[in-house]
């Protein structure tokens, strides 16, 4: 059995996961309580929503850990460890069993992915052509409320997508290369943002959204070094 964990920078809370479905247009909105204790990015109470594109077919099944650590479920734990979210990669569509609610008939098969997810005492699975994980708490809609030019989010944005390892080093690297890319206005522009950001106690929330776009690493100590390196730069 092929899988990849694909929860990176989150993890359900572990004693009341509290999860609920819900139908959307054309897809599935799973939404789950956050372990706070795991990440310092997630608050106590904090909620996250799994959405699911383009749903072919998905099942609830009420095994719980013990049951599924004895192999009373089609996985077992040395294939699959129970606790995460996963995409199943040696599965077909025809192999998922016929106990499922079928959503659209008409969507490719081909296209279709499959999707596992463990909660305390029940386990969800899904097919479906593609999937996001957001945060519940409109944190996007805040910070462009707030900061509607988005340079910071601009600037994590473009680093998510060229390191893979937040570090002073790499901050250092990136900065040049932001302003090689983006100009120095836009840089003057970041950093004037960047102050306002401080100045209102917002860094946190630019922690929530760095972990948002699944950088491996990146806390407290990260975003400090990185809000130094973009402060020193000169232009």
């Amino acid at each position: 059995m092929k899988c990849s964990k694909l929860n990176k920078n989150w993890s359900i809370e572990p004693n009341a996961p509290n999860p609920e479905i819900s139908l959307i247009d054309a897809g599935i909105e799973l939404r789950f309580a956050l372990n706070h204790l795991a990440f310092e990015h997630i608050d106590e109470g904090e909620h996250g929503k799994m959405v699911f594109d383009q749903v072919y077919a998905y099942r609830v099944d009420f095994t719980d850990r013990e049951a599924y650590l004895r192999g009373e479920y089609r996985f077992k734990n040395d294939e699959v460890p129970w606790g995460e979210f996963y995409e199943l990669r040696s599965t077909r569509w025809n192999d998922f069993p016929e106990e499922r609610i079928v959503l659209d008939h008409e969507i490719n098969k081909n296209d279709l992915r499959h999707f596992i997810f463990f909660f305390r005492d029940q386990i969800f699975e899904c097919l479906a052509v593609d999937y996001r994980f957001e945060y519940n708490n409109g944190l996007v809609e805040l910070l462009e409320e707030k900061y509607p030019k988005g340079y910071l989010n601009h600037y994590l944005s473009m680093f998510a997508s060229q390191f893979d390892k937040p570090s002073g080093e790499n901050f250092r690297i990136y900065t040049d290369l932001y302003i090689q890319m983006e100009g120095k206005k836009e840089f003057v522009d970041l950093k004037a943002e960047l102050k306002n950001i401080k100045k209102n106690n917002d860094l946190g929330l630019y922690l929530k959204f760095a972990n948002g776009l699944d950088v491996l690493g990146f806390g407290k100590k990260q975003l400090d070094e990185m809000v130094k390196e973009i402060e020193k730069f000169k232009v």
